[in-house]
């Protein structure tokens, strides 16, 4: 009868330890800035797809406000599309008509403004503050930047601020070289970064572990499952080293109980 009790003890101790790890896991906010790319090489339709891809994806989301919305549209410029917006079943019909209703930019391609533009968003954000949050930025683009060392410093200077995590959909023949592949990979971060198959939908968490990533997608019409597979694969949860260790102890807990018993 004690082994008996004992090895109860040991259970209930193990079940109480991954429960802890299960509650250490969830962050409190996942904020999730999107770059889209409206410069002169996007036709309006193509923009359109782009556009339409977003606002399918983000209705896949969570709406229990765990997850933030950052948008912004650029060019040779940049636009504030969506400032900082925790999403909720009353938010998102809100979200989706901003981006909806985004114009093309048009002009050159300004990577390095649009990067700093979402940074600052981000970072100016109530939720940012919360060591819980995680903040990734997602760039959506058919070109090469206007300046490559202008784009890999705001990348660098994004993630020195405070930003967890860049992750590219290279759209398009134009993107689609080894050599264009990789210049958009010195961008991302965590790094390394991994490119992707052609047109996957196979994500990983860009924070999981092992790096961020560029996904070539083969043309706009093809952008949409991408950009789904990625939102889900950022909200999944990324456990914490000490979680990790507590997920262990629990499950030693749980061996013994049964081999006790």
């Amino acid at each position: 009868m004690n082994i008996w009790r004992r090895g109860l003890a040991s259970l209930a101790l193990g079940a109480s330890l991954m429960v802890a790890s299960l509650a250490a896991m969830a962050a409190p906010v996942t904020q999730l800035g999107f770059a889209l790319d409206g410069s002169g090489s996007v036709s309006t339709s193509d923009y359109n797809l782009l556009r339409g891809g977003l606002t399918a994806a983000l209705a896949g989301l969570p709406t229990d406000g765990s997850v933030e919305i950052s948008v912004v549209a650029y060019g040779s410029g940049t636009t504030l599309v969506v400032a900082p917006t925790v999403l909720t079943a009353a938010s998102l019909p809100t979200i989706q008509a901003a981006i909806t209703a985004s114009a093309k930019a048009n002009g050159s391609t300004n990577t390095s403004g649009a990067i700093t533009a979402l940074s600052n968003a981000m970072t100016g954000s109530a939720n940012f503050a919360d060591p819980g949050t995680r903040s990734i930025i997602n760039l959506a683009t058919d070109g090469f930047p206007d300046s490559q060392s202008a784009a890999v410093a705001a990348a660098v200077a994004a993630n020195a601020a405070g930003i967890d995590g860049l992750s590219i959909e290279a759209i398009g023949s134009g993107v689609s070289s080894p050599s264009a592949l990789n210049n958009l990979a010195a961008i991302a971060f965590p790094g390394p970064a991994t490119i992707l198959a052609l047109n996957s939908t196979t994500i990983p968490n860009p924070l999981g572990g092992s790096g961020s990533w560029v996904v070539p997608v083969s043309d706009f019409t093809a952008l949409a499952p991408v950009l789904l597979a990625k939102v889900q694969a950022a909200i999944t949860p990324v456990p914490e080293p000490a979680s990790l260790a507590l997920f262990t102890v629990a499950l030693a807990g749980l061996a013994a109980a049964r081999r006790r018993a």
